[in-house]
């Protein structure tokens, strides 16, 4: 947290042990203020705020009290607010559009308790991706959700939580799944082309209808020309019996290296219009997808910065600062989450050097 002169600016909002979620949108509405946030707003552009809706069975997302605050704030600002994700690669409650929006609603996000639209961002099953060139050095391309690439300006809005791959889940984290289009999760997770079963396989075709580089052909059972293979996984999301599958098999480090290239596609396509804003309210070992309920850690406070590296690297230190351990590192020890921090100041997506900036306490 020194030299000051090559540091990004991360303000902190402290919260009571145990807040409510009325107390963690004021502090939302506090570093929106402090940070001058109007200025990220175009008039009447579209802006994304980017949130976890929970998964199944789980508590600790943050609060739809949180997102209406925000995006009350960017219609002040004279923008078009709407709370976004994308659908999750694993079968589950989140898998497709419909459920997903179905989960949500029951989490309290929807037009009518937000006052603002409720978007699964890459389509009805992860179809809607956008395609753009790798600029960190490790991936040529780069697949991005259809409503994250084209909004207007972002606000991610991210749960600090444990991670089993990548042992932190920040902002990076955040940006990098819950951005990343279907092709996207895939290429981060694996290092291999799909993989299909003969004893699964119907031969019904709907895997060689959709490939765009028509890799796939159709007799008994349905074949991959690995040679051909983009993999975009469009063969695995429209399957209707199970029978396309992956390697998952991409060891931490080179995960957290795609991630942190994923946010900086996303990061230079917002060209100085996103922000984060990281959570350190209920912190656990696992991420939300496991859709687990517990307390947690005691609440922190909430980070924001327009450095995804800073605000992340924040995070880890005001946390690791208040347990008085090296906290992500014992949740995980397999894992450095720093790798991606790393990484991330290798490719310019931000730097780890931060000034903090605290504001008045939520009491």
């Amino acid at each position: 947290m020194n030299n000051k002169a090559e540091a990004a600016e991360v303000y902190l909002v402290r919260l009571p042990e145990r807040s409510t979620p009325e107390q963690a949108a004021e502090a939302a509405r506090r570093l929106w203020g402090a940070m001058k946030l109007d200025a990220i707003v175009p008039r009447g552009g579209l802006v994304a705020l980017k949130q976890h809706f929970g998964e199944e069975g789980g508590s600790n997302f943050i609060p739809a009290a949180v997102a209406r605050a925000v995006g009350e704030c960017v219609r002040g600002a004279g923008g078009k607010p709407f709370v976004t994700d994308s659908n999750t690669l694993y079968n589950g409650s989140r898998a497709n559009a419909v459920d997903h929006l179905e989960l949500a609603r029951r989490h309290g996000f929807s037009h009518e308790t937000l006052g603002f639209p409720v978007i699964i961002a890459d389509g009805l099953k992860g179809e809607a991706q956008v395609a753009l060139e790798g600029c960190g050095g490790v991936l040529e391309r780069i697949f991005l959700a259809g409503a994250g690439s084209l909004a207007d300006a972002a606000v991610v809005l991210t749960h600090v939580t444990g991670h089993m791959l990548a042992g932190l889940g920040g902002s990076i984290k955040n940006v990098a799944m819950g951005f990343g289009g279907r092709a996207g999760k895939l290429q981060q997770h694996h290092n291999a082309e799909p993989i299909f079963s003969k004893s699964k396989c119907k031969a019904c075709g709907r895997c060689a209808r959709h490939c765009p580089a028509a890799a796939i052909t159709v007799e008994d059972y349905a074949v991959l020309d690995v040679e051909r293979c983009i993999g975009c996984g469009e063969c695995y999301a429209f399957c209707p019996h199970g029978a396309v599958s992956f390697e998952w098999s991409t060891a931490s480090a080179d995960l957290q290296k795609k991630m942190a290239e994923y946010c900086l596609a996303f990061h230079e396509e917002k060209a100085g219009k996103a922000v984060y804003f990281n959570f350190m309210t209920r912190t656990t070992k696992d991420c939300d997808c496991l859709g687990k309920t517990g307390e947690g850690l005691p609440d922190l406070g909430i980070v924001g910065s327009f450095d995804p590296v800073a605000v992340d690297t924040a995070a880890l230190d005001l946390l690791n600062e208040r347990e008085g351990r090296d906290l992500f590192r014992e949740y995980w020890p397999q894992h450095n989450p720093r790798v991606q921090i790393e990484h991330g100041e290798k490719t310019g997506l931000g730097t780890g050097r931060y000034e903090l900036i605290e504001l008045a306490a939520v009491e």
